[in-house]
């Protein structure tokens, strides 16, 4: 039996309407609530461990540390590379994931990635940091704002950008928030030369008093017939004077305090690693990242929303800039194209209303438009896409190429309004075929050297850009066949 989709289409007009409209909300409805970003989200299967051992050299480290941690590391599975680099006083191991891994399975082997180093982690010297496993490559600070205050301290700007920070990351969407430009706070001790040389002290028994200091010991308990109370012993560090203090060990007779041989103050490391300013004055960095799967345009809102809500209970002299803000990006790219959409309707409707003579097959030709891209919204959450500069960029061809199949419909209808017979509506068709042939070709040629380049880069189909090479290749035989029927 025969299947003839325009006799069943006229027949039932109230359900192909139906499914007409329900393409259009359903997309309008996916728009705006799927995810927007200015560029595909990239899921990185790379991460780094980090160990800082304070006066090793980088033999050292290398047997000590990164041996121990790279053999811990290699029991995983699902490793493609590892690769360690000691050099003095720091140890660097850089994991890589095979590119079969999931994006969905990622998180998980970074759990048994912190669980390893962990469990290895007791098997390297006291003097040694806890490793730190850094695995946030992928994050994309979209968001950077720079933090001003005239007339406060840099430890009061510190306050106000944790405060930020804090409420910052609060908000639904936002993944992460780092600031940039603190700078370390420190205690200086300066040992005077003079005073150590009058007074007999020699510059190892300050080293050993500081040494032996401001740690926790295991002080026991004491029973007491019926009742066990626990002894501490609570000598820490609280304040500069707390050093100054403290009476030097191994100093024979006489009880010195370390201000009588140096000078303690508190200050900030020099030279300082990380600094910023805005417009010639100090300032701090707010970097925002958000997540992946969320509309950045809502989030940047809140975010900005948030902030202004801040400031208006900081000092007049704190201020808030914007230095760079992706949400305003991404939503001028999605006016763009929704403008160029919208030229590209006019200029059908101006080009079809001088060839055609019926409202109603003008109004048939500028339907196929948004439902078309109705349809194509309504998948995109299906196959895991989101607005960006990439889907933007398929959408735009597929309305250029609903907007070629519109004018070859023109000319077949066109010749079908003058009362030609079947065969000069076939000529017409094949008059215009040889064109759209070779453009449906070249579109199509065009998305597979996309598709391929992007297998070459990842070497392997890979994650977001896998589906979205996918979902390009699919776009482009859609075309290839579409133009087949056409001539056909």
């Amino acid at each position: 039996m025969e299947l003839d989709f325009s006799r069943w289409g006229l027949s039932n007009r109230k359900l192909v309407s139906f499914f007409v409209a329900i393409l259009v909300v359903g997309g309008i409805v996916s728009y705006s609530i799927m995810p927007k970003l200015e560029d595909p989200a990239i899921k990185v299967k790379q991460a780094m461990v980090i160990t800082v051992y304070p006066g090793a050299s980088a033999h050292e480290v290398e047997l000590e540390v990164t041996d121990k941690l790279e053999k811990a590391i290699r029991e995983m599975s699902g490793i493609d590379n590892v690769q360690s680099q000691s050099m003095n006083d720091l140890s660097l191991i850089t994991v890589e994931l095979e590119t079969t891994v999931k994006d969905a399975d990622v998180e998980q082997l970074w759990d048994i990635l912190r669980r390893k180093v962990s469990n290895a982690a007791s098997s390297l010297p006291s003097t040694a940091s806890t490793p730190q496993v850094r695995d946030d490559f992928g994050d994309v600070y979209g968001m950077f704002y720079a933090l001003t205050a005239d007339g406060l301290t840099d430890q009061e700007m510190s306050d106000y950008a944790e405060l930020v920070k804090r409420n910052v990351a609060d908000i639904e969407g936002v993944s992460r928030v780092e600031i940039y430009g603190q700078r370390q706070e420190c205690i200086y001790i300066e040992m005077r030369q003079d005073k150590m040389a009058n007074l007999g002290v020699m510059p190892i028994e300050v080293i050993q008093t500081l040494n032996n200091q401001n740690s926790t010991t295991y002080s026991g308990y004491y029973d007491n017939g019926t009742h066990r109370v626990r002894v501490t012993v609570d000598d820490r560090f609280k304040q500069v004077e707390d050093i100054a203090n403290m009476i030097i060990q191994g100093h024979d007779d006489e009880q010195l305090r370390i201000s009588d041989v140096a000078k303690v103050y508190k200050g900030y490391a020099d030279p300082t690693r990380n600094e910023m300013k805005r417009d010639g004055q100090r300032a701090l960095g707010i970097s925002i990242a958000g997540v992946a799967d969320k509309d950045i345009i809502k989030v940047g809102k809140q975010v900005k929303k948030t902030i202004n809500e801040l400031s208006k209970t900081m000092p007049l002299g704190v201020k808030f800039e914007k230095v760079f803000n992706q949400p305003e990006r991404v939503e001028t790219a999605l006016n763009t194209f929704l403008v160029n959409l919208l030229e590209s309707v006019l200029i059908v409707v101006v080009v079809l209303g001088l060839t055609l003579m019926s409202f109603r097959a003008l109004l048939i030709v500028l339907l196929t438009m948004p439902v078309s891209i109705g349809a194509g919204l309504l998948l995109f959450p299906h196959l895991g896409l989101g607005v960006n500069i990439m889907t933007l960029g398929g959408l735009a061809v597929a309305v250029g190429d609903i907007v070629d199949s519109a004018i070859i419909f023109t000319e077949i209808f066109r010749r079908r309004m003058r009362g030609n017979p079947k065969a000069d509506i076939l000529a017409a068709a094949l008059e215009v075929a040889p064109g759209v042939a070779f453009s449906g070709l070249i579109i199509g040629l065009s998305l597979l050297t996309i598709v391929l380049g992007s297998l070459l880069v990842l070497n392997g189909f890979d994650g977001t850009l896998q589906r979205v090479s996918l979902a390009a290749f699919i776009l482009a035989m859609g075309m290839l066949v579409d133009n087949a029927i056409v001539i056909v």
